[in-house]
């Protein structure tokens, strides 16, 4: 599978936000709003560009809330069950501006692909002798980022 010029274009436009993002999270535990904000104002002004009937940008924002609403309510839910969060709120807003890049068809392969890179990251810590317990904090960011860019890689896009 070969993929021409403009695909791979935008598989990588949203690189230099998420790899900010990716940084950010790594040293600090956040994903600041202002990034989030942009690469979901970018996603929709590639949508636009693409196409430029409003509808098809109503559907890209409808769905960027459709999948932040679903993550924010996973995240609810898991923390009134385990009494914690497990996923972090800029995740979740992360989530949601991505989608605007890859619609609601892309979610699943990007939420797979987030969750095995991570699980590889754990395995490796583990490996290295790091004690990976039910306490272990491991920032989520740059495994979505990982995520978002192997959507738009497998064309995934609204």
């Amino acid at each position: 599978m070969t993929l021409d010029p403009g695909a791979l274009l935008l598989a990588f436009l949203p690189l230099p936000i998420t790899l900010a993002l990716s940084l950010i999270d790594l040293r600090r535990r956040i994903l600041p709003n202002p990034l989030n904000l942009l690469l979901f104002s970018l996603g929709l002004a590639v949508a636009a560009l693409r196409n430029p009937d409003a509808r098809i940008l109503a559907a890209c924002v409808a769905q960027s809330a459709a999948a932040f609403l679903l993550l924010w309510g996973l995240r609810a839910l898991y923390a009134r069950l385990r009494g914690r969060t497990g996923l972090g709120f800029g995740d979740v807003k992360f989530v949601g501006a991505a989608t605007a890049w890859i619609g609601l068809g892309g979610l699943p392969f990007l939420i797979l692909i987030a969750s095995m890179t991570a699980l590889v990251a754990l395995a490796g810590a583990a490996l290295a002798g790091r004690r990976v317990t039910r306490t272990f904090r491991l920032p989520f960011g740059p495994f979505l980022a990982i995520g978002l860019h192997a959507a738009l890689l497998a064309g995934h896009v609204p």
